[in-house]
């Protein structure tokens, strides 16, 4: 026998080959594709099909362009925690900006709703009775009293109960109904 068959290797050596086969081809399967998709190749073939590829153009066919297609570098985990946060402020930005616009809404509905219901009182509302002037006249003698600064004299005061008694038209006041003021 010129070469070794597998039972010549020690029982060791073939579980672990045996073993690392899958992963050997995982390994190859993830890289090949980084590996191959380097540069991506516009291609027109001699009846003017277009293709875009991954090999270079074949004979015969022309290449229109040629661009490097190696994929960025994935972000560095400060990067994703800046992005994190970025997103973060704008989601915040925006449910503020929303929750502004909620309360503004809900303000001017308040105004709207207060209005309808001051308009509202002020029609229903009875006003209030009228004085006569009979009885305003009497409120201003009352007053006229009551205000010492004023310094009235008796023929002021005595003119102000003229006027009262000529104003409410009272007959007992004049002394009857033929009296004169």
């Amino acid at each position: 026998m010129s070469g070794h068959s597998r039972s010549a290797l020690p029982a060791c050596a073939s579980a672990n080959t045996t073993g690392l086969r899958p992963i050997l081809l995982i390994a190859l399967l993830l890289v090949s594709p980084m590996a191959a998709a380097e540069a991506l190749y516009k291609c027109t073939d001699p009846q003017g099909a277009v293709s875009i590829q991954s090999e270079p153009c074949a004979k015969g066919s022309s290449e229109v362009w040629k661009r490097e297609a190696t994929p960025d570098p994935e972000p560095s985990p400060e990067e994703w925690a800046a992005r994190n946060a970025l997103a973060q402020a704008e989601a915040q930005r925006i449910a503020e900006t929303a929750r502004l616009a909620e309360q503004r809404r809900l303000d001017a509905q308040a105004r709207i709703d207060d209005d309808k219901r001051l308009r509202e009182a002020v029609a229903s509302a009875v006003p209030p009775p009228r004085k006569s002037e009979c009885t305003k006249a009497h409120d201003f003698n009352d007053l006229a009293g009551q205000l010492a600064w004023l310094e009235l004299t008796q023929a002021q005061r005595e003119g102000i109960k003229r006027w009262v008694v000529v104003t409410c038209r009272d007959p007992d006041l004049l002394g009857g109904d033929d009296a004169q003021p």
